[in-house]
């Protein structure tokens, strides 16, 4: 049985026809519940866009007003975390109604922490700031788009605004202009001076949901700091370093959504503990879905085609005083495949030593399962597994031996170790990586790829569909597992 013949059950009326196209039958659908997004107090914009409790429903709106029965948005995941105190947000909410034309930041601005603002089809433009199209630093948020079957909630970029939507403490958002960029290593500009935040969680109980977020300079949707977020239905189209972005956060939620153009990584998860990234879609990026220096993620039921690297699973040094550590990153169930585009990645970041074809890339990593995954037609590597200073080795800025930023903490922790890989197919691979002038890994080409020393470190397989492996140390097949 090949992989084109097998199909999980895990298919959704967003991801049916992408999995029609690689050969998948059988479908089923997610288990969610639907919410009664009905509310005791609902307050509407009068015709100036005031609101006040006292303004009735605009006409045409009785659909969202309490005494109706409106159609119900796709329902919700079960929280992260069971259990447990309710955090901020979970008791008595307001809802907040946003009409086209009018601000989703003013919304946000007079609500209170645990409030829903619901927001009616159309194409956004938010200018009262220059930085950020909008910017939430209060507990409880729930922005939900009101989409309909032929038109979605859009937030598009008003001019040159760096990021889309910014959910993360005031002291953060205040100085998001103090940057050269926002992308790593997020160089200050000259006579700013910074100090790191705390690492506590400052806002809780976020969600995001049902909107496009759009043509944004660097990044989609960015969280800070952030205990149990719900990123759900969003779409980063054209956000040139990262599309969905949570760093420092935890006990989070991304899912059916999508992730495209990006020149980093469509979805990345970077110093982050207990997230799970579920039933998207990443294409057209030059990184799918990353995730750095965060324990206990999950990746599974993804659909990750047509970017430079499918999946990256990193361990990286320039964060390593953030966060240390890469364990239980979990990697099952996904499709991966076609992920040859050239790559646009930023010139001298780590990502730009990365050439394009690989599918499943795990490096530093310890102690995570990689499994049913169906990975194929990536011209270089379908699923690897590698030591950081195995491939960095003799990179003429990178290179373990000559980096500033590698401390003995990191060299201590950069091998990968205690990985398991197991029933995934992984087939197709490693037939066309180029020439070794056009890439220094074609050597490695192959459906599964070991490059650790002076051993395997522990790394075992067992149950895969292959057809080809290659080893650093000269194994010719995959260690097993006891």
């Amino acid at each position: 049985m090949t992989q084109r013949e097998t199909c999980p059950r895990f298919a959704t009326p967003f991801l049916f026809a992408l999995l029609a196209a690689v050969g998948c039958a059988e479908t089923g659908e997610i288990g969610l519940d639907t919410p009664d997004l009905v509310e005791a107090s609902v307050i509407y914009p009068d015709d100036s866009g005031t609101t006040t409790p006292d303004t009735p429903p605009p006409d045409g709106l009785a659909a969202v007003a309490p005494e109706a029965t409106e159609p119900p948005l796709p329902g919700e995941l079960p929280p992260p975390v069971e259990g447990g105190p309710l955090s901020p947000g979970q008791h008595a909410r307001q809802t907040i109604v946003v009409w086209p034309g009018q601000s989703i930041q003013s919304a946000i601005d007079q609500a209170s922490d645990g409030a829903r603002i619901l927001i009616l089809a159309g194409v956004y433009h938010e200018t009262a700031n220059a930085t950020n199209g909008l910017t939430i630093n209060k507990s409880g948020i729930s922005l939900i788009g009101l989409n309909t079957p032929t038109k979605r909630v859009v937030l598009e970029n008003a001019g040159s605004q760096r990021n889309g939507i910014i959910v993360a403490p005031s002291e953060r958002n205040d100085c998001m202009s103090c940057h050269e960029s926002m992308a790593p290593p997020f160089e200050l500009k000259p006579g700013i001076h910074g100090g790191a935040t705390s690492g506590e969680p400052a806002l809780y109980d976020v969600e995001i949901r049902g909107i496009t977020i759009r043509n944004f300079v660097n990044n989609g949707l960015f969280t800070e700091r952030v205990d149990g977020f719900r990123i759900v239905d969003v779409h980063s189209d054209n956000n040139k370093n990262y599309g969905i972005f949570p760093t420092r956060s935890r006990n989070g939620l991304i899912a059916l959504s999508k992730a495209t153009g990006a020149n980093d990584s469509g979805i990345w998860v970077e110093t982050s503990e207990n997230i799970r990234v579920m039933h998207n879609l990443v294409e057209d990026n030059t990184n799918g879905i990353e995730t750095s220096n965060s324990d206990d993620i999950d990746l599974a039921y993804n659909v990750a085609r047509n970017n430079s690297v499918g999946l990256s699973v990193l361990l990286l040094p320039g964060i390593f005083d953030v966060r240390a550590g890469a364990r239980r990153i979990n990697v099952r169930d996904n499709y991966v495949y076609d992920n040859n585009r050239p790559s646009a990645a930023r010139p001298g970041s780590i990502l730009a030593a990365v050439p394009p074809g690989s599918g499943i890339l795990y490096v530093g990593v310890d102690e995570s399962e990689i499994s049913g995954n169906h990975v194929f037609g990536n011209n270089l590597s379908g699923i690897s597994i590698a030591d950081y200073c195995a491939v960095v080795s003799g990179h003429p800025r990178l290179d373990c031996q000559t980096d500033p930023s590698i401390t003995v903490p990191y060299l201590q922790d950069q091998d990968a170790r205690d990985n398991h890989v197991a029933g995934n197919t992984v087939t197709d691979n490693g037939t066309d990586p180029g020439t070794p002038a056009e890439n220094p890994f074609s050597f490695a080409a192959s459906d599964l790829t070991l490059l650790t020393v002076p051993d395997a470190h522990g790394n075992c397989y067992e149950d895969n569909t292959f057809g080809t492996f290659f080893s650093l140390i000269g194994l010719t097949a995959p260690p097993g597992c006891d």
